[in-house]
């Protein structure tokens, strides 16, 4: 295992000076394997790094920066698919994981959720990190609908757990592959499918932030937009080549099962947008594509735009959308956000610490309150089937079910 967990870029080389300190966390056997093939992808992009609890699967990462959690738990052979153990074995490691992101700007926290240390050490990481003043985007692909009951329970509770802990979460439900790989894909090919999936997420932010812009996005842009998201973002992304490559991106981007063939986009009060293209970029393309865009959008939808060249897209285009279903205005506070959960998912209150455990300046922060609601008589359709949709109930609140956080004591 490497100890020193110095900042390197995926071909081992030093990281190349950018104007934003990104850092790139792979967590547990899915998440590792998606952050290589980011690093696969970007030769010269952020730092990237494994954190796993099976030091086998570490190691065939290849990657250069490296980080082994609980041995003195697992010995190296992983959570065995146990989410509490994968807690530990991140908490286990905690000096480690905060050195690690120590002075970021902003840090991804990948993972594939249900198994054992994705679902287990991931919060703990991304907590890690936005307590160090990061900005923490995390992207979690959820289990396919045919995989077993306990691991979708432990991905919906990590899930819930990355939604407190980070700043935003964007959630990858494995299933809607089904939509976009043939139908005799293999299992392989579809894993990877997913991995891609995610590695074009950081990708298309990483591109946005560093490469040249003719209309620019910047890092104060996505702060914004995350921060006022409420905490839950999607993300999509589309490529076309050739004359029409405008229409073919835009085309493609709104039949996107990861936006929910476009209802993402004509429902989010927010999104951000960035075109990348080659030097041949053209002023049409980028009209084209707003056009398209404002279309299905709501007229009072704030839209961060933005357009960025890269030699290496010669005749080629992206679009890449990161999406808020909610905006949440008002000036944001130094305290914590609370999180607002259906009552099968809030915990009992933290009790108020003593003088004695409150006095030392060298204690750990608190865990942060949540609030706890009864459960309400529904009245007259008290005994009315729920209203069931895409494994939701629409009865709940929309904050209620995605465990979405809001700000007490606004000013």
């Amino acid at each position: 295992m490497s100890a020193n967990l110095r900042l390197m870029d995926s071909e081992g080389g030093p990281a190349p000076a950018a104007p934003y300190r990104l850092l790139v966390v792979g967590v547990g056997g899915g998440g590792c394997r998606a952050a290589r093939h980011v690093a696969g992808l970007l030769a010269h992009g952020p730092t990237v790094v494994a954190v796993d609890s099976d030091d086998h699967a570490l190691q065939e990462t290849g990657l250069p920066v490296q980080l082994s959690i609980g041995r003195a738990l697992t010995r190296g052979f992983g959570a065995g698919g146990d989410a509490a153990i994968g807690k530990i074995a991140a908490e286990d490691e905690e000096n480690k994981l905060r050195n690690l992101v120590e002075g970021m700007d902003l840090v991804f926290v990948i993972t594939t959720l249900g198994g054992g240390t994705g679902s287990g050490a991931a919060p703990v990481v991304a907590r890690i990190a936005h307590e160090q003043g990061a900005l923490t985007i995390c992207f979690a692909s959820t289990p396919f609908d045919f995989e077993a009951n306990r691991d979708k329970d432990a991905a919906l509770e990590a899930l819930r757990q990355l939604r407190m802990h980070s700043d935003a979460t964007i959630c990858m439900p494995n299933q809607r592959l089904l939509e976009i790989v043939p139908d005799q894909a293999t299992l392989k090919s579809a894993f990877d499918a997913s991995d891609h999936m995610i590695s074009m997420a950081v990708i298309g932010i990483w591109k946005l932030l560093t490469e040249v812009g003719l209309i620019r996005l910047n890092f104060s842009d996505l702060r914004n937009l995350v921060e006022n998201s409420g905490g839950a973002c999607s993300f999509g992304y589309a490529e076309g080549e050739g004359p029409d490559k405008a229409q073919q991106a835009t085309k493609a981007l709104l039949a996107s099962p990861l936006l929910d063939h476009g209802n993402v986009i004509a429902q989010a009060d927010a999104f951000l947008l960035n075109i990348l293209g080659g030097p041949d970029l053209a002023l049409l393309d980028v009209q084209r594509v707003m056009n398209n865009i404002k279309q299905v959008a709501r007229r009072d939808a704030k839209i961060f735009m933005g357009a960025t060249v890269d030699d290496d897209w010669q005749g080629r285009l992206m679009v890449t959308v990161l999406a808020a279903e909610h905006w949440v205005a008002g000036p944001q506070l130094t305290g914590k956000p609370v999180s607002i959960l259906p009552p099968n998912l809030a915990v009992a209150p933290v009790a108020p610490a003593t003088p004695e455990q409150a006095g030392g300046s060298d204690e750990a922060t608190p865990a942060q309150k949540e609030l706890v609601f009864e459960k309400q008589d529904r009245g007259r359709f008290d005994k009315v089937e729920p209203t069931i949709y895409g494994n939701e109930d629409l009865d709940v609140p929309t904050f209620h079910r995605r465990g979405m956080k809001i700000l007490s004591d606004r000013g």
